[in-house]
């Protein structure tokens, strides 16, 4: 879960500014996605542009909302299965894509339920939830066959565990906790930079100062020093 948003997106955080040294504005990508509350908050802040594709050239052709709840619900099951299929020819996307097609056609209903009744979930629920979800998509999305998802599974819901899951040595937990603080609460490169539509909601700015100087190389330096010894390569060169 942590390798695939920090290899996402710091690659297009890196494309971001690539761009902008060419005088080019590219769009933000994402907004803190795993603070999102539900899966369709998370879908309007995870990889927006290819969301906003999604929407665009396949959920609207298909009919969006226009043709009553069922078929609503079906154009997103059929969205996000072709969505899976965009990643590449595989089963495992296809499985990837139907989980998130469901659950936001259960999000949908949900809301629909929750607007007729006046009742709705607590904010950390509904976080919660989202997290599980998108936890458990993610799986066939990294695995290599659906038999390694099967397993992960497995060990995911206190079956026999996997043994890359229970002999984590110390220092990889060190790190994914700090990336967990980092995913989870601290504010996105995005509100750091103050980029437009995010500005308002920061609580740390950059500024042209020797100390973001320092914390930048810092952080760079341990970047370059953790591709010593080991070739390194972005999950979404696949792609």
């Amino acid at each position: 879960m942590l390798q695939i948003y920090f290899d996402f997106s710091g690659y297009s955080d890196m494309a971001i500014g690539l761009a902008l040294l060419f005088g080019i504005t590219f769009p933000i990508n994402f907004n803190s996605p795993y603070k999102a509350r539900s899966l369709i908050d998370f879908w309007r802040c995870w990889h927006m542009t290819l969301s906003r594709f999604l929407r665009d050239y396949l959920y609207v052709p298909l009919g969006g909302n226009r043709r009553g709840p069922f078929r609503r619900y079906l154009n997103l099951l059929i969205t996000m299965v072709l969505g899976g299929l965009w990643h590449g020819a595989s089963w495992n996307f296809v499985v990837w894509g139907s989980i998130h097609g469901a659950g936001l056609a259960l999000n949908h209903l949900w809301r629909a339920i929750a607007a007729r009744s006046g009742s709705s979930l607590p904010s950390p629920v509904g976080w919660v939830f989202t997290l599980l979800i998108v936890l458990f998509a993610w799986v066939p999305f990294r695995a290599d066959t659906l038999a390694v998802s099967t397993t992960i599974w497995t060990a995911m819901l206190g079956g026999s565990p996997a043994t890359a899951i229970t002999d984590t040595p110390l220092i990889s937990s060190a790190w994914i906790v700090a990336l967990t603080i980092i995913a989870f609460y601290a504010p996105s490169t995005q509100q750091i930079m103050a980029h437009p539509w995010v500005a308002e909601r920061a609580r740390i700015i950059w500024r042209p100062r020797p100390i973001w100087a320092i914390m930048i190389g810092c952080l760079f330096g341990i970047a370059v020093a953790g591709t010593f010894g080991r070739e390194t390569v972005f999950l979404y060169f696949r792609f």
